[in-house]
């Protein structure tokens, strides 16, 4: 008696539902850790651009010989630069959580000489609670951004 082989051949549905699955799961691992990505890397490049920040503000102060001044906004997530009384940028930073700084009333001053009115630090966080510290050191205004909250 011979067997029609063609009724053997392909997958049953058992099958298919678990290589479906499996694809399933990988994808959902693998949006998770690009997601995860994204927001360490707005964290990153943020901390960068407001440390940039700093140190442009410090060298208009030199430069221009006139005062300059950050204002931290840490409840609307932005921040703005002063020249003199006269407000130059207004920076709103998206999807990064302006935590909290340490300055006297949220802001900083450059004085005519580049020199800071005082030296502290600003935490940024994302949605996933890494957080990054600018810090600012006083008189020189040495910027840093690093991952360790700074010592007391």
């Amino acid at each position: 008696m011979k067997r029609n082989k063609s009724y053997y051949k392909g997958y049953t549905l058992i099958e298919l539902m678990v290589v479906v699955s499996i694809i399933a799961l990988l994808l959902g691992l693998g949006i998770s850790g690009m997601d995860n990505l994204i927001q360490w890397n707005k964290l990153n490049t943020t901390a960068g651009i407001l440390s940039a920040g700093l140190k442009e503000t410090q060298s208009m102060a030199f430069y221009q010989g006139v005062y300059y001044k950050i204002q931290f906004w840490p409840t609307l997530d932005r921040y703005r630069i002063y020249r003199q009384t006269e407000l130059i940028q207004d920076i709103i930073l998206e999807g990064i959580d302006l935590f909290s700084t340490n300055f006297t009333d949220h802001q900083v001053y450059f004085y005519p000489n580049g020199t800071p009115s005082m030296g502290g630090t600003v935490t940024l966080k994302n949605k996933r609670g890494k957080a990054l510290y600018i810090i600012m050191t006083p008189v020189t205004a040495r910027v840093r951004v690093s991952t360790e909250p700074p010592e007391k």
